[in-house]
């Protein structure tokens, strides 16, 4: 389940790791704290900046320097890849040069459906979660291949959110028809299904903790789950959309929302319902 302990929430307040919490309260529009299985990612502009994992002794730090390996005069690859992993001040003296070698990265390798993504969480108070990945089921004892793009929470409802940035998105291996089918495949698991509802209420509870969101969340209703995906940078008379939404046989019922790729704010009366 996705969870930190409350030491780390400790640490992270007032603590040993509350740098970290700040950089990120002071900076949302590029920075964001996610909570995974007893460790945090910390992303920038999209991309996974620093993991901090609780360990028996302390905390264990971890950066990527290969986002230095960008420009072909890549001196501080070196310096980046040998910080003492459980060294909190390497990782605070270096926090600013590993968010520029990032930038450096980005200028030769955008990606630019992860920024907006980022974005959508920035100006999303109810976004709970990213990038989630559900763990093997034990009872089937199948794994899904499937990542959840965002959580969303709205009053006691979980609404999972699958991103479309752009026309090229909604055809392919990783289109409409195929996410919507892992979804529904998830949540007529009822393990994977029960430990999706518990990670988000403990995220939640969590991020409400760490002054990430406004409001504590009720317990969830999981007879009020609803599916939505979101097309951005896509006109709202697109066939491509058109054809794929109505191609689908219809598992659960689920929404659409159509929205421009310099709109940010998720407003959920404008979506419209298939069933």
């Amino acid at each position: 389940m996705r969870a930190i302990s409350e030491n780390f929430i400790k640490d992270l307040k007032g603590g040993l790791l509350a740098y970290f919490l700040k950089q990120v309260k002071s900076n949302r529009t590029e920075l964001c704290l996610e909570i995974r299985d007893r460790y945090i990612n910390i992303y920038y502009k999209g991309g996974n900046l620093l993991r901090i994992k609780e360990k028996r002794n302390g905390y264990e730090f971890h950066f990527d320097a290969r986002y230095c390996l960008n420009k072909g005069e890549d001196s501080n690859y070196k310096k980046l890849s040998s910080l003492d992993s459980h060294s909190v001040q390497d990782y605070i003296d270096n926090f600013e040069l590993m968010k520029s070698e990032m930038d450096s990265w980005f200028d030769r390798f955008n990606k630019q459906e992860r920024i907006y993504q980022h974005q959508l969480l920035a100006n999303n108070r109810n976004v709970i979660d990213i990038e989630y990945a559900p763990p093997k089921s034990k009872k089937t004892g199948n794994k899904l291949n499937i990542r959840l793009d965002m959580l969303m929470v709205n009053g006691d409802k979980l609404i999972i959110v699958e991103n479309k940035y752009g026309v090229g998105a909604i055809s392919g291996n990783a289109g409409v028809k195929e996410h919507y089918e892992d979804i529904c495949n998830l949540l007529n698991t009822d393990d994977l299904y029960d430990e999706l509802i518990k990670s988000v209420e403990s995220i939640a509870k969590a991020k409400y903790e760490l002054g990430l969101t406004d409001t504590p969340i009720k317990e969830l209703d999981k007879l009020k789950t609803e599916i939505l995906f979101l097309f951005a940078g896509c006109d709202k008379e697109n066939g491509a959309i058109k054809r794929a939404v109505y191609s689908l046989d219809i598992i659960r019922p689920f929404y659409v929302l159509i929205i421009n790729s310099n709109e940010t704010a998720i407003d959920l009366s404008n979506a419209s319902l298939y069933e």
